[in-house]
């Protein structure tokens, strides 16, 4: 802290070191980037398990219930699901406590749909019909 003479008094005067404004500074961009991601924080998994694939979308924002959420879709394009590109649907329960979901399908099926190391989309049908985006994984058979 710096003090300044200004009619007979001291007042004081902030001081900013270099070091205390660059952290500063790092530190609002950090958080500033964390509001960012935090925006979009649900993602997609998919895993084979066996003859079955293993679809599964976490980290949604609210619990996967009917509240909050009409479904969750997986496709084999970046376009809204539509008849032509999805891969599997949950249906969103009347009760749920979980911020995530799953659904096997058999790999014979995906297989027909989808080629191996092709990305698979996730999406979330929110109670409102809107669709949001839940990122995408590489299926790997």
């Amino acid at each position: 802290m710096v003090l300044h003479r200004t009619n007979l008094r001291y007042e004081p005067v902030a001081s900013v070191t270099h070091d205390t404004y660059t952290n500063s500074f790092n530190q609002e961009l950090v958080s500033s980037q964390l509001v960012i991601f935090k925006d979009d924080t649900a993602y997609t998994d998919v895993v084979i398990v066996g003859k079955r694939v293993k679809f599964s979308i976490s980290g949604l924002e609210n619990p996967f219930n009917a509240n909050y959420y009409n479904r969750l879709v997986w496709t084999s394009t970046d376009e809204e699901p539509n008849i032509k590109n999805i891969l599997t649907v949950k249906v969103a329960p009347k009760t749920g406590t979980l911020y995530s979901s799953s659904n096997y399908e058999n790999l014979s099926l995906i297989k027909q749909k989808i080629n191996s190391d092709s990305p698979v989309y996730g999406w979330i049908q929110l109670e409102s019909k809107e669709w949001a985006k839940a990122g995408s994984a590489i299926i790997k058979y």
